[in-house]
């Protein structure tokens, strides 16, 4: 249920979660967790060989999907470990690669004898005996005679403490670790008392107990924005069930975070909806439960309206409060024919083909620009997907002069299997299946309108040539600021790890078109087929 809960939550960007389930369950939780959530050990031990049964090391923590790991938590510290006992096991465990909370806090007779920030210097003074990069250590106060008592500290009293780690992390560390180091408060934190706790300077986030299983747990999420709006995933709808169209539901049908709740598509049943959606050439078999009626598809049990209707301003999304709707026809593709989707409630439309007059956006080189008072967008096209981001990386490291592009494209729908006639392009309308085909492109030039300082330094062509998916773009570029193949590559690497993880990536492997089928990113940089003049 918590996991389900976390899964359709409205997670700020600036905010990072970190859940601790049971060791036992830590690998199942991770497999069922959306990706953005991360998964932390509730202890970890100070070694990774010897006798230790019944703890769990860090490679075993590593070895079930956790970024994370608790130590000195004050449930362990009662089961007699010392300080220095604790700040081994956050050593080695930051030395193995883990993230540490390290957890602090005093009791209630100390705090009664003034002895708060005396007595947590000391927890402090073993952390810093033992660890020498603070980059990876988040330092989690929690007040023992506040946990699961239902007293908490005041927001003035628990800042006072915080403040003091701060000073302590400045004078024991570096001005820059008492900058950059995470403290959070993890005393008896709920949804009321967060928002106020969250406003003080030095508390940056919180170590929460029993009120993270509860759906309260999500306003302590959005403690700094608070909304009544937490949770659920978003209504979407689609518009044209062809290729796209039917791939978008495919991935949706993974995402808890999007509800797919209307389709409209003029030429297809529900019967023949369904079929199309279970058994697809190149990506097989659906992997989910699919059946219909006449005027819905069930997918895993979840029933999708259909709607049958040529003009999208006769579609009543409302009846399915849609708030989104894809819209992958590639008829429609202009804001004012766009924009006939927006009634009913809908709030945005996403165009899943470049615009001649819609705002245009790449994932990872420009969505930051996005403003939300644009209603209509589109989302380029598939070659431009691929190209701008490796064309960002290269362009803000080096810098671009000029550039062409060559993509050898995979068949599309509108290709011909046997010649056939095509007045506007002759070429065209020979058999996809039989001949290499050359082809105009406007996916190079697209670049210019995601990334300005390019427009007018790239163009390009495309082959389409026989394969059912996957599709090859080649970049040729004189730089500004000349740099070796191997700096080329280390920066798209850095990239594919960094600013751009999830949405460009890298290989070395000896690897092939086919290799990448239902690959989510973007674009993949084959580095062993880079050539360097």
């Amino acid at each position: 249920e918590l996991v389900g809960m976390l899964n359709t939550a409205k997670i700020p960007a600036n905010v990072e979660v970190v859940v601790a389930p049971s060791q036992v369950h830590a690998a199942t939780v991770k497999a069922a967790l959306r990706s953005d959530v991360r998964v932390s050990g509730q202890d970890v031990w100070k070694q990774g060989n010897g006798a230790f049964t019944g703890e769990t090391s860090a490679e075993m923590l590593k070895d079930l999907g956790a970024e994370y790991t608790l130590v000195g938590h004050s449930e362990r510290r009662e089961k007699g470990e010392t300080n220095e006992i604790v700040a081994k096991k956050a050593a080695y465990a930051l030395e193995k690669g883990l993230a540490v909370i390290a957890c602090i806090g005093e009791t209630k007779e100390l705090r009664e004898a003034n002895q708060t920030v005396a007595y947590i210097t000391e927890q402090l003074d073993a952390y810093a005996a033992e660890i020498n990069d603070w980059t990876n250590v988040v330092i989690a106060y929690e007040p023992i005679w506040a946990i699961g008592t239902g007293l908490t500290a005041s927001p003035e009293q628990a800042q006072e403490v915080h403040a003091s780690i701060r000073t302590w992390l400045k004078e024991k560390v570096s001005p820059e670790a008492a900058d950059k180091t995470r403290v959070i408060y993890g005393g008896s934190v709920g949804a009321k008392n967060a928002p106020e706790l969250s406003q003080k300077e030095d508390i940056d986030g919180f170590l929460v107990g029993g009120a993270s299983l509860k759906p309260d747990f999500l306003h302590i999420i959005n403690a700094q924005n608070p909304t009544t709006n937490v949770g659920g995933a978003v209504n979407v709808a689609i518009n044209g069930f062809g290729r796209i169209g039917r791939l978008v539901l495919r991935a949706a049908a993974k995402n808890p975070l999007i509800n797919i709740v209307a389709i409209n598509d003029p030429f297809i049943t529900t019967t023949y909806m369904e079929y199309m959606l279970e058994y697809d050439t190149v990506h097989g078999k659906f992997d989910g439960s699919l059946s219909h009626d006449e005027k819905h598809i069930f997918v895993n049990g979840k029933p999708i309206r259909v709607f049958n209707e040529m003009n999208p301003a006769n579609i009543t999304w409302g009846e399915e409060q849609v708030q989104y709707v894809v819209e992958s026809t590639g008829a429609f593709t202009t804001l004012e024919k766009a924009s006939a989707h927006l009634k009913n409630g809908v709030e945005k439309v996403v165009i899943s083909a470049p615009s001649s007059d819609a705002p245009m956006f790449v994932m990872g080189v420009n969505h930051e620009l996005y403003e939300k008072n644009m209603h209509v967008v589109s989302n380029a096209s598939c070659t431009t997907n691929c190209l701008a981001p490796l064309a960002k990386v290269v362009n803000d490291k080096f810098g671009i002069k000029e550039g062409l592009m060559t993509t050898v494209h995979a068949v599309t729908a509108t290709q011909k299997t046997v010649d056939g006639p095509s007045k506007k392009d002759w070429r065209g309308g020979r058999g996809a299946c039989f001949n290499i085909i050359p082809s105009s492109t406007g996916a190079a030039k697209a670049v210019g309108k995601v990334i300005p300082s390019l427009n007018g330094k790239l163009t390009g062509m495309s082959f389409r040539v026989p394969t059912a998916d996957v599709s090859v773009v080649d970049l040729t570029a004189r730089l500004v600021n000349p740099a070796s193949y191997d700096e080329i590559k280390a920066a798209i690497k850095s990239a594919s790890e960094n600013e751009m993880k999830g949405i460009l990536g890298y290989t070395e492997e000896a690897v092939v078109s086919s290799d990448f089928i239902g690959d989510s990113h973007s674009s993949i940089f084959d580095a062993e087929a880079g050539i360097a003049l």
